[in-house]
């Protein structure tokens, strides 16, 4: 496509002002940045006056209508079912954060919506544009009989990855720097009132059912479908869809989340997410290992721009071991997804990662995983 793409954004938040914001701009060849929504007045005043975007709307419904706009960047805050929906209905491509619903019924009604056109969705799935992917899945698919994955996360903080940043909270306050995480209980409090409660409440429930009441479980699926859902669709890039749930479990107040999927050929892997809130010290690995063969990938703080996401290839052949250590490139997976989004509309084809059946699949996946979930 040689024309520019017309975009508006909705949500003016830190990964907006972080990552897409400053892409979009940036690559003015390929994107126009027309107009911005956030509910929040201060926060679109004082993000819209930094990049001079004229088109400032409160209310994200006027920003969709727009018939200047051929596409529509959504990362607010919540379920991103309504604004998906509208956006499709008034004509726009749309490139939406992940998760693209709330639970698996809303994202299959999406699905559902975006067949009837053909228009462009594609979901920010920013880990499988990640130049270490691709390289570390080839490595193992070579490899001669896998027997056991471990997906591990511990995750500080949030504020404390946003701290390198300058996040514009409107009426003059600047996020930037340090800040301290305070209390274990007021972070538990927080995430719970701020991944369960208002309009995700309902959603919730509808998936927990039976186990809505406890809010272990509640905090624990609101991270499951907000921070693991990363780590559930790079499980599926990297080895399609398991064959079940072997158990699941949470503790720390829903805070540390353990689980067991079992694929075919006796491929067992686990996934670790574990909130550990103080260490400013973001971990994140894909590991597989076989009989003869170990491949290694290990990802940087999401934050982080253009930090390497190294991949260690491990062999060996009698009584020799070796070990590789392999950066593909420093190139941004934010970047990526970005720039395959404005080739995908240009080409009128779906994307090949973040796609809505994939999505559907992964909230499935979460609708069952949260089934066997045990506290």
């Amino acid at each position: 496509m040689s024309e520019r793409l017309r975009v508006g954004l909705i949500g003016c938040g830190a990964i907006a002002q972080i990552m897409h914001i400053p892409y979009v701009v940036d690559y003015d060849e390929r994107f126009e940045l027309r107009a911005l929504a956030d509910a929040h007045r201060p926060t679109l005043d004082a993000v819209a006056g930094h990049y001079r975007i004229a088109g400032q709307h409160v209310d994200w419904r006027e920003l969709v209508a727009r018939d200047d706009l051929d596409a529509v960047v959504i990362c607010h805050n919540g379920t991103h079912h309504a604004s998906v929906l509208a956006a499709l209905d008034a004509g726009k491509h749309v490139f939406v954060e992940k998760p693209v619903t709330w639970n698996w019924r809303e994202a299959e009604e999406v699905a559902a919506r975006a067949a009837q056109t053909d228009r462009i969705v594609q979901v920010g799935y920013h880990k499988l544009y990640d130049p270490g992917f691709r390289y570390a899945k080839a490595e193992l698919q070579k490899m001669r009989d896998v027997g056991f994955g471990r997906i591990t996360v511990l995750h500080p903080a949030n504020e404390l990855g946003l701290s390198p940043y300058r996040i514009r909270r409107g009426n003059g306050v600047v996020n930037e720097g340090h800040v301290d995480p305070g209390t274990w209980e007021g972070q538990v409090q927080g995430q719970l009132a701020g991944l369960t409660g208002g309009e995700m409440a309902p959603l919730s429930d509808e998936v927990l059912g039976a186990k809505a009441g406890n809010p272990t479980l509640r905090l624990a699926f609101g991270i499951i479908s907000i921070s693991l859902i990363h780590q559930i669709y790079m499980m599926h890039g990297f080895l399609g869809a398991p064959e079940r749930i072997i158990s699941a479990n949470t503790w720390r107040d829903g805070l540390s989340i353990h689980a067991q999927v079992a694929y075919p050929n006796d491929l067992h892997i686990t996934l670790d997410w574990h909130f550990l809130s103080h260490l400013k010290d973001y971990r994140e690995e894909y590991a597989f290992f076989g009989n003869h063969e170990r491949v290694i990938m290990q990802l940087p703080s999401p934050y982080f721009r253009n930090f390497p996401s190294p991949v260690i290839v491990q062999g060996g052949e009698g009584e020799l071991a070796w070990e590789k250590r392999v950066t593909v490139s420093v190139e941004e997976a934010f970047k990526d997804e970005l720039l395959a989004f404005y080739d995908n509309v240009g080409a009128g084809r779906q994307p090949e990662y973040g796609s809505l059946a994939d999505a559907v699949t992964h909230m499935r996946f979460i609708r069952d995983l949260v089934q066997v979930l045990q506290a």
